[in-house]
């Protein structure tokens, strides 16, 4: 897992384009090209397809006006440096200014001081939570949930569930049903990496205790992750 994230880290460094390419290559393959899949689904795959086509014809043409990689960085906090309406305004008081003007400055002075305390106690409280620290963490990681899906999804999909990390611990995912690992069982399971996150970690840890060894995202894309030697065959879910 972390050699994926550092790639995913990697990856993250390069400009909005890129990220428009690969997810238009992953919206084309996610669903597949079974000729026996439901209406429905071939419907569903055409609308992504063409949606897909569209991202990255128009990512294409952008590569041209942008840089290779993001001019400002990775952002590394959940809370966003923005400048508040308060902290720009700015009480001027005139060197001559009368006992009323000077009245009146307080009491701007006094009311702007206030809606500052106001912004540092949210502020605060936002800091505190688990869920700011859990995305802080997520990013601070290079993280983002563009890059870390399209390489999960592509990734697994195409190495039949092995993503590079996987490939380097001789392990994969594969479907507890016996079905070969397809492209969107590699986003579902990525889905279950971001409640994973949400959960404060929790989720991840499941694995420790659960009798097939199967953390959230393997419970939420029925997959189990097994070494390179086991057959798939071999394996039987326990309750």
């Amino acid at each position: 897992m972390g050699v994926d994230l550092a790639l995913v880290s990697l990856l993250s460094l390069l400009s909005g384009p890129w990220l428009g390419i690969a997810t238009g290559a992953m919206l084309t393959v996610l669903l597949g090209n079974a000729a026996s899949a439901p209406a429905a689904l071939k419907i569903a795959r055409v609308a992504l397809r063409g949606l897909g086509a569209v991202i990255a014809g128009l990512s294409i043409l952008a590569l041209g006006h942008s840089d290779l990689v993001r001019a400002d960085g990775l952002k590394l906090s959940a809370l966003e440096a923005t400048e508040s309406a308060a902290l720009r305004e700015t009480v001027y008081v005139a060197p001559t200014a009368s006992a009323a003007e000077l009245r009146t400055a307080v009491g701007e002075l006094e009311k702007q001081v206030e809606t500052l305390k106001a912004e540092q106690r949210a502020q605060a409280a936002a800091q505190r939570s688990w869920v700011t620290q859990a995305q802080s963490f997520a990013r601070s990681l290079g993280v983002t949930f563009g890059w870390s899906g399209v390489y999960f999804t592509l990734f697994a999909g195409a190495l039949g569930g092995r993503t590079p990390g996987k490939l380097l611990l001789r392990i994969r995912a594969v479907k507890t049903n016996g079905l070969p690992f397809a492209f969107f069982d590699g986003f579902v399971r990525h889905g279950g990496y971001v409640a994973g996150v949400a959960m404060g970690m929790i989720g991840f840890l499941k694995l420790l205790w659960d009798p097939n060894r199967q953390a959230v995202e393997d419970r939420i894309a029925g997959t189990v992750v097994l070494g390179d030697m086991v057959e798939s065959s071999e394996f039987r879910v326990r309750s």
